[in-house]
């Protein structure tokens, strides 16, 4: 569930308006369900290998079973699950070493997998991060960076090479900056309306902070792989839904949510679009944040900023050094 933002187009087809990605191979984290799952269908319509990057194996099960009743065609593309747990950073280097020995290249890495919410009841990962960075931010940085090796050398091949980082328009309401420590990492802004929410903001910055950070690294070192930031828009996903069923009069939410949401079919439009349209069209170039419905949208200037961008990253290989990652 991901507020703000414009409407996805209504009139916007993948498998037709986007070309085939037949050879092509990708990774989509989280996409067991949600945005995530169908970010994977549109892909594996348009014939892509695409890895189901999850933890939990029943869950793929049951998603694998989903992606064949409703559908591969026309692509018919392979749908594969790949075990990835991105709440520990060693787990996260784990999988993408392991992938690596699999494949011998990978045209499209989109990091989706996010806690959206805590329940509430934050709690911390092996490194003593909390679960909404780890998950959200620090689980996709390792497994990245771990990956862009093999990205570069498909790139190199005359490949259109992509990461793809999943957003959040969000980003532009956290009031607090600070990213230097791991205090400041888990902070759990108490006064806040909707603490859960906020935790999610602040992990949601962090990733802009970092996209932002790594397209000009690629770029400075000339690299022919391209990032770019995805935002959903107002989606009702599966997890959105499985969130409000926990409230009391679920189903009034739920069906009053359905009136001024998008279904998430939808709010994988920006994200297969930023994955996939063709680099000349004037919208996919390095950085570029991709806005519903498919235009290129402007980040807040808290996830422009130069200092903040350092400090997250100084931060981070201080964390993951401290532990050996």
């Amino acid at each position: 569930m991901v507020f703000g933002g414009a409407a996805p187009s209504r009139t916007f087809d993948p498998v037709r308006d986007l070309p085939s990605m037949a050879g092509k191979v990708a990774i989509v984290t989280g996409s067991s369900s949600g945005i995530g799952f169908a970010t994977l269908q549109h892909l594996a319509r348009m014939g892509a290998k695409v890895y189901m990057t999850v933890p939990d194996e029943p869950r793929t099960r049951e998603a694998l079973d989903r992606v064949e009743r409703e559908g591969r065609e026309p692509g018919m593309g392979e749908v594969i699950w790949h075990k990835l747990d991105l709440k520990d950073p060693r787990e996260a280097k784990a999988s993408a070493e392991a992938f690596l020995a699999l494949e011998d290249r990978l045209d499209i890495l989109i990091n989706n997998a996010a806690l959206i919410t805590d329940l509430g009841r934050p709690t911390m990962n092996p490194q003593g991060v909390q679960d909404n960075m780890a998950i959200n931010y620090l689980g996709p940085y390792v497994f990245t960076k771990t990956l862009l090796p093999l990205l570069e050398r498909t790139a190199e091949s005359g490949a259109d090479a992509r990461i793809v980082n999943v957003g959040s328009h969000g980003h532009a309401d956290v009031n607090f900056h600070k990213f230097g420590s791991l205090k400041d990492w888990n902070h759990k802004f108490p006064i806040s309306f909707l603490p859960t929410l906020s935790r999610y903001k602040f992990s949601k910055l962090a990733v802009h902070l970092w996209s932002n950070d790594l397209s000009k690294t690629l770029q400075k070192k000339g690299s022919r792989v391209i990032l770019l930031i995805s935002h959903p828009g107002a989606i009702l996903s599966d997890g959105a839904v499985r969130s409000l069923k926990t409230l009391p009069l679920s189903p009034v939410f739920i069906w009053g949510m359905s009136k001024i949401m998008f279904p998430q079919t939808m709010g994988a439009y920006s994200t297969v679009f930023a994955a996939c349209a063709p680099r000349d069209n004037g919208i996919i170039e390095n950085g570029a944040y991709i806005f519903p419905p498919n235009v290129k949208g402007q980040q807040a200037k808290n996830a422009l900023n130069e200092k903040s961008q350092k400090e997250l990253a100084d931060a981070t290989e201080k964390i993951l050094a401290e532990h050996g990652i």
